[in-house]
C-alpha cells in the first residue's frame, strides 16, 4: 500500500518531466526552423499544425472563453513573438537564462496579485535554482548583454507568467478541448503579426521536420502535458520545471558534441537541485502552518 502511494506521488511529476524534455529539445528544432522561416510565421505554422492535430480529438469546440483567449494570446502569440525575435538579436544562452527567470517572477506575481502566501523558502529556493541554471548555461563565461535581445527575452518570461495566470482560471484545463481552445486563440492572434513579415520560405528538410516536431510534440502534446501538470502538482511547482529546460538543451549538446561537463556544470546542477528542494520545503512549511 505504501509502495503504491509513493508510485502515485512520483507519477504526478511525469507530465512535467516529459514536457521539459520535449521543450528542452525544441531549441535545436527552432534553430533550424527560424533559419528558413521568419520568426512570426514560424510560430504561426507551428501552432497551425498543433491545431490540426488536436482537431480530430476535440469533442466540444468551445472557443468562447475569455481565459482561453488570454492564455492563447500570452502563452502562444506574445511568448513566441518575444522569444523568436530575441534570438535574432541575442544569443540562445542569454535568452535561455533570462526566460528561466519565469518561476521566480511567478512567485512574485502570485504573492502580489493572487495573495498567495510566500515564505523565505520560496524566495531562497527560486533564487538558488535560477543561479544554478545560469552557472550551467553560461559555463563560466561572462554574459554579453545585448539590450534589445535581452529585453525581448525578458518579455517572453513575463508573457509566460501571464499565461500561467490565465490558464489556472480555466475550468478543467487538462482536457483536449481546453488545449484546442487556447491553441485556436493563439493562432488567431498570431495572424496579424505574421502578416507583417514574409510568410514564404525555401524548402529545407531539417526545417520542415523541425516544424512538424514543434507543432505535434512541443505544441499539441506539450501544452496538454503542461496543463495536466498544473492540475496535478500546482502552478508554482509546474513553473519550476522551466529551470530544467535549458539544462536538457545543455545535456543534448554534451551528447552531440562529446564535450565533458565542467566544474560550472556540476556546481550549477547541484545549486539547481538544492534550490528546488528548498522550494519544496517551503510548500510543505506553508501547508503545516495552514493546518496548525
Amino acid at each position: 500500500m505504501l509502495g503504491s502511494y509513493k508510485l502515485k506521488q512520483v507519477l504526478k511529476y511525469l507530465p512535467g518531466v516529459l514536457v521539459t524534455i520535449f521543450w528542452g529539445a525544441s531549441f535545436v528544432a527552432t534553430k533550424f526552423v527560424v533559419y528558413v522561416f521568419e520568426p512570426f510565421p514560424a510560430a504561426l505554422y507551428r501552432f497551425l499544425i498543433a491545431l490540426l492535430v488536436l482537431l480530430p480529438f476535440t469533442k466540444k469546440k468551445k472557443i468562447r472563453n475569455i481565459n482561453a483567449f488570454w492564455s492563447g494570446f500570452w502563452g502562444i502569440t506574445m511568448y513566441f513573438i518575444f522569444e523568436n525575435s530575441a534570438l535574432r538579436y541575442t544569443s540562445p544562452t542569454n535568452a535561455a537564462v533570462i526566460v528561466s527567470s519565469v518561476p521566480l517572477l511567478y512567485v512574485l506575481f502570485t504573492h502580489i496579485f493572487h495573495k498567495v502566501k510566500t515564505n523565505k523558502y520560496h524566495y531562497l529556493g527560486s533564487i538558488l535554482s535560477f543561479l544554478g541554471v545560469a552557472l550551467v548555461i553560461l559555463n563560466g563565461r561572462l554574459m554579453k548583454l545585448n539590450p534589445v535581445g535581452d529585453i525581448l527575452a525578458f518579455g517572453a518570461a513575463i508573457s509566460w507568467v501571464f499565461y500561467t495566470h490565465y490558464v489556472v482560471r480555466i475550468k478543467d484545463v487538462v482536457g483536449i478541448d481546453q488545449t484546442f481552445s487556447i491553441t485556436f486563440w493563439g493562432v488567431v492572434t498570431l495572424v496579424p503579426f505574421s502578416l507583417l513579415q514574409n510568410m514564404q520560405a525555401k524548402f529545407e528538410v531539417r526545417s520542415v521536420v523541425g516544424l512538424i516536431y514543434l507543432g505535434i510534440v512541443c505544441s499539441a502534446l506539450g501544452y496538454l502535458l503542461w496543463n495536466k501538470s498544473i492540475e496535478m502538482i500546482g502552478d508554482r511547482k509546474t513553473t519550476n520545471f522551466i529551470y530544467f529546460i535549458p539544462l536538457v538543451t545543455a545535456i543534448s549538446e554534451f551528447v552531440l558534441m562529446k564535450s565533458k561537463p565542467t566544474i560550472y556544470n556540476i556546481l550549477g546542477v547541484t545549486t539547481l537541485i538544492l534550490g528546488l528542494y528548498i522550494f519544496e520545503r517551503g510548500e510543505e512549511y506553508g501547508k503545516e502552518r495552514f493546518r496548525n
